[in-house]
């Protein structure tokens, strides 16, 4: 699965924003690892972004390494605060994506409303 992941075009976190914002593209979130209902922090999901064509990218830190998200408040900070999602679906099983999230404009993003306030 790594091998898959890793051949697909990649984004770090403010191209992956923008392109998310565009009119047509989606967000989906894969499950790399199940949560385990006894451990508080566990679980591990990617975040890719769809483009209007079709063309699907993968969220990435500054050093080009897979964005793993693995915590409750790391989702909803990234989902609702930077992406600014119409809606959350995660998914609880390894190997699972969940699609069809839009990004929407604004969000409480601080380096979003630095950009805007410049304007």
């Amino acid at each position: 699965m790594n091998t898959k992941r890793r051949a697909l075009p990649v984004l770090r976190e403010l191209d992956f924003r923008k392109l998310a914002a565009s009119e047509g593209a989606t967000v989906e979130i894969e499950c790399v690892s199940a949560p385990n209902p006894d451990e508080r922090f566990s679980g591990e999901w990617l975040f890719y972004v769809v483009s209007p064509t079709g063309e699907r990218f993968l969220l990435v830190t500054a050093l080009a390494r897979e964005r793993i998200v693995n915590s409750p408040i790391g989702m909803f900070g990234l989902a609702f605060g930077k992406l600014n999602l119409d809606h959350l679906d995660v998914p609880a099983v390894a190997g699972a994506v969940c699609t069809g999230m839009r990004s929407r404009p604004g969000g409480s993003d601080p380096v979003e409303r630095a950009r805007r306030a410049r304007r």
